[in-house]
């Protein structure tokens, strides 16, 4: 595994299960019966400005991306990117840091006994 954009300003769990962060919007994401979910905090539309999606989202958990960058290194996150980083973020409440040996010996592939996955 490779810490990136980590330090004193954030924790991994506070990107790792944040809806902002992965481009969902200002919502409760939560996760149940094997499956995540997001409940938006915003009108699923903005009728005011004619959009179908919440203003604060980029794209949601099927991968259906809301909003095009216009600079070509920006982009939403694929759908398999954000069940790979929901997937880490399950791990973070039992396994706190890079100090854990299952984070300095991480398989991605290895099960989790705790959650259904």
């Amino acid at each position: 595994m490779d810490p990136h954009a980590t330090g004193k300003a954030r924790t991994c769990k506070s990107c790792h299960t944040s809806a902002k962060t992965l481009g969902l919007g200002y919502g409760i994401l939560s996760y149940r019966n094997g499956k995540w979910h997001f409940e938006s905090m915003e009108s699923q539309k903005s009728d005011l400005l004619g959009l179908d999606f919440p203003l604060s989202a980029v794209t949601d958990l099927e991968g259906h991306v809301f909003v095009r960058f216009s600079r070509k290194d920006l982009r939403a996150f694929t759908p398999e990117e954000i069940k790979r980083i929901l997937r880490v973020g399950l791990c973070l409440d039992c396994h706190k840091d890079f100090t854990d040996p299952v984070m300095k010996n991480w398989d991605p592939k290895r099960k989790c006994p705790v959650f259904k996955e």
